[in-house]
C-alpha cells in the first residue's frame, strides 16, 4: 500500500475532548494551526460517547485522505479499527496524543506534546505498518490475557490520572498477590504449550502502560508479533519487568517463554477476557494473526 503523500491533502481529526482530562482542548488552536500547514482541508469531528469514533470513521469513508485519531488509547483503538474495516480506499491513519500513556503513538515515534505532535503530522512522513487481527477485529499494539487483564481491570480512574504509569505498576502489584492460574494451549510454527499459566501476550508495539516493559526492540513492520507466556509469576519476575529487562533471553525457560510468530492459536479453560489495547470486550479462544503493512500511518521521529 502506497501513496504519494502530496496526493493527500484532506486530513479529518476525531477528537474525544475528554480524553486525558481534556488536555488537548487546552492547546487545541495551536494543534488545528500546525495540522493547517501540511493539510488543505482539515475538519474536525468531536465526539460524546463511546463508539461515535467509529461511526464518524464510517461516515467519511470515501470522503477523506487521512483519519487521525486525538484522544487516548481508547479513541486510537476505536478509531484505528474502524479504519482497518474499511476494505477499497483505505484513508491514511495518524494520532494525536492526548491521553494518559498514549502507547501506539510512542511506538510511531509521536511527541507527546499535542502542538509538536501536529507538527509532525503535517511533516508527511508515511510508513506502512503491521497490524493484529484476531476472530475479525484488529489491535495495534497488543492482545493479551490473564495478568494484563487483570491490571488494567484495577486500574482506579483517579490514580491513573494522578499517577500516569506509576498507577499501573501499582495495579500489578495488587494484582500478584491475587493471581489465579489457567489452562491455555499455545499452537503456532514456531512454539507449542499445553499447561498453566498466569498471562499470555502477542504484542505489536513495544509500548505499555507508557513504558518499554516487555520488549523494547519490538518492530511494527517485520510481520510477526512478540509474544511472552508467563507460566507462574514471582519477584524477580516484576524487578525485571520494572528494569526493563524481558528482552535477555537468557532467563528463557525460567517461568517465562518469549517467541515470535505471524500467527497463532489461544484456547483456554476457563474462557479468559481479552485486553485488546486496553478495550475489554472479547473472550477467547482465539486466532491472533499479524497482518503485514497493513495500516498507512504517518510516524514521527523514529527510524523504521
Amino acid at each position: 500500500m502506497t501513496r504519494n503523500p502530496s496526493t493527500i491533502k484532506r486530513a479529518s481529526v476525531i477528537l474525544n475532548p475528554s480524553a486525558g482530562q481534556g488536555r488537548l482542548l487546552n492547546q487545541w488552536d495551536a494543534v488545528l494551526e500546525q495540522l493547517k500547514v501540511g493539510f488543505e482541508d482539515v475538519q474536525v469531528y468531536k465526539t460524546t460517547a463511546p463508539g461515535e469514533g467509529a461511526s464518524f470513521v464510517k461516515e467519511l469513508e470515501g470522503k477523506t485522505d487521512l483519519i487521525i485519531a486525538a484522544g487516548g488509547d481508547g479513541t486510537v483503538h476505536e478509531i484505528a479499527e474502524a479504519v482497518l474495516s474499511i476494505k477499497e480506499n483505505q484513508p491514511a491513519f495518524g494520532i494525536l496524543p492526548g491521553g494518559t500513556c498514549n502507547d501506539f503513538s510512542r511506538a510511531l515515534g509521536m511527541n507527546q506534546n499535542p502542538v509538536k505532535a501536529a507538527e509532525q503530522l503535517s511533516e508527511k512522513k508515511f510508513r506502512n505498518i503491521d497490524v493484529g487481527e484476531f476472530n475479525g477485529h484488529f489491535f495495534t499494539n497488543f492482545w493479551g490475557v490473564g495478568l494484563i487483564t487483570h491490571v488494567s481491570e484495577s486500574i482506579d480512574p483517579d490514580t491513573k490520572e494522578k499517577f500516569g504509569r506509576l498507577s499501573y505498576y501499582l495495579s500489578a502489584a495488587k494484582s500478584f498477590q491475587t493471581w489465579e492460574p489457567f489452562d491455555i494451549s499455545i499452537s503456532s510454527k514456531e512454539f507449542q504449550f499445553d499447561g498453566q499459566a498466569a498471562m499470555f501476550l502477542a504484542v505489536n508495539g513495544p509500548f505499555t502502560g507508557g513504558i518499554r516493559p516487555f520488549f523494547p526492540d519490538t518492530d511494527i513492520q517485520d510481520g510477526k508479533l512478540d509474544c511472552l507466556l508467563i507460566e507462574e509469576p514471582s519477584t524477580s519476575f516484576i524487578w525485571d519487568v520494572l528494569l526493563n529487562r524481558l528482552s535477555d533471553t537468557s532467563k528463557e525457560g525460567q517461568g517465562y517463554h518469549y517467541f515470535q510468530s505471524s500467527e497463532i492459536s489461544i484456547k483456554t479453560a476457563p474462557q479468559q477476557l481479552i485486553d485488546c489495547d486496553g478495550e475489554r470486550q472479547h473472550r477467547t479462544p482465539s486466532v491472533i494473526k499479524c497482518l503485514q503493512n497493513q495500516l498507512l500511518t504517518l510516524t514521527g521521529d523514529v527510524s523504521f
